[in-house]
């Protein structure tokens, strides 16, 4: 019990990090355990949340003073807020982020003002 397969078909823990390492596009396979691309997958979404400020303002100002009406009277705001959101928070834009976090020297999360652009 607690003993998987590792990547190269061995028998080995379940901690073992090979079980949790990330093919990361451009630096080959680097190691990106499952706790930093929880925390990459958070800091992307902080992003998105920046980046679709415009659109979010948008749909909060239809849907203020509203009740039922919200559904169809903010229809194309709510579509454009999830829009820009998932544009922002993709797969692609996620495997980005871990290649340039790990080119960065995976600094650490606490400093937001380390961490790589994107």
């Amino acid at each position: 019990q607690g003993r998987h397969l590792n990547l190269d078909g061995r028998k080995g823990s379940a901690g073992n990090p090979a079980m949790n390492a990330r093919h990361v596009r451009g630096g080959g396979p680097a190691e990106v355990k499952k706790k930093e691309e929880e925390g990459l997958i958070t800091l992307m979404k902080e992003r998105a949340v920046v980046r679709c400020k415009t659109t979010q303002k948008e749909y909060y100002d239809c849907v203020k003073d509203r009740t039922v009406s919200i559904v169809w009277a903010c229809r194309a705001q709510a579509n454009a807020m999830n829009e820009c959101l998932h544009e922002h928070t993709t797969d692609e834009v996620l495997e980005d982020l871990k290649y340039r976090w790990v080119k960065a020297g995976k600094p650490s999360f606490w400093d937001r003002g380390k961490m790589p652009k994107f």
